[in-house]
């Protein structure tokens, strides 16, 4: 892994893509940095982070495209699958070289909380500006690992950048969707079945078994069934309290607020972990195809 990770890191930085994320990251937060503090004269720093997210979620697949597409484009993912290298540490490797150029814009941006602090001799609310940095973490961390999957699906970096931003911007609307969506239980019934074949696709998509995907398809559909038929009213407003409870940027706004659950961690880790796991499925797929 540790290989790996040194090798991805380093290219990173030989090519343009390190330095343009980091440079487009540190220009979009700088730019709200300039509006809330030195305009609106806020001194917390989580205005500025929470304030970021609506762009730099556009900026995560710089970062993330190339990761496994470029390995397929140019083939050298041929010499790394053959290599003694394990899966996990592939995976990982790649996955942490990513992570590693995403806490340097982190570290950047720690100058400017500094500077309100002794230059504008701001005060801050700690809880909240810690929480502000947790919750841009976890979740610029969940952009990596849902932006790798994707590039683990196509050699095309270009339709690889392009599905990631499609998938953020859904998670993004997803947010306050679950105040559109009817109650009904029998709406509810209908979009469960949706995300089951969604969630059953990317099973397949995962581990390319049909009989064990239809066994897990079949009990998972009688169970849903059976329970809407013996507890119908479990089913009203289900599909509103799902979307809220999955809702990245619903934990994320809790997380920046200064509300420290754990179970908004674990969400997130539970995200991470995830994505990188299909992105694990579809390495070693290709590692015995």
């Amino acid at each position: 892994m540790t290989a790996v990770f040194l090798k991805e890191l380093r290219s990173y930085f030989r090519g343009p893509i390190g330095y343009v994320f980091i440079g487009m990251m540190f220009l979009v937060i700088s730019f709200y940095y300039i509006v809330y503090t030195m305009y609106y004269q806020f001194a917390d720093y989580y205005y500025v982070l929470d304030a970021s997210v609506g762009l730099i979620m556009f900026i995560f697949p710089v970062l993330t495209m190339r990761i496994m597409s470029e390995e397929m484009k140019t083939k050298t993912d041929q010499i790394l699958l053959t290599s003694p290298v394990k899966t996990s540490g592939i995976v990982l490797g790649k996955f942490f070289a990513a992570e590693a150029v995403f806490l340097i814009v982190i570290l950047l941006t720690l100058i400017q909380p500094l500077v309100t602090l002794v230059h504008f001799k701001g005060v801050m609310n700690s809880a909240f500006t810690f929480g502000g940095y947790l919750a841009f973490f976890l979740l610029g961390t969940a952009f990596i690992a849902i932006g790798m999957f994707i590039s683990s699906l196509t050699e095309n970096q270009l339709i690889a950048a392009v599905i990631t931003i499609v998938i953020f911007m859904l998670m993004n609307l997803s947010n306050g969707l679950y105040n559109v969506f009817p109650s009904s239980r029998y709406f509810s019934l209908g979009a469960l079945i949706v995300a089951l074949i969604i969630i059953l696709f990317l099973i397949y998509r995962a581990i390319h078994e049909v009989i064990i995907t239809g066994i897990v398809g079949v009990v998972s559909l009688l169970i849903l069934l059976v329970t809407f038929f013996i507890v119908p009213t479990a089913f009203d407003g289900l599909l509103v309290n799902i979307l809220k409870e999955f809702s990245v940027f619903e934990r994320f706004g809790d997380i920046f607020t200064g509300v420290f659950e754990l179970n908004h961690v674990v969400f997130f880790l539970s995200v991470i972990v995830f994505f990188l796991f299909l992105t694990y499925q579809e390495v070693e797929k290709k590692r015995w195809s």
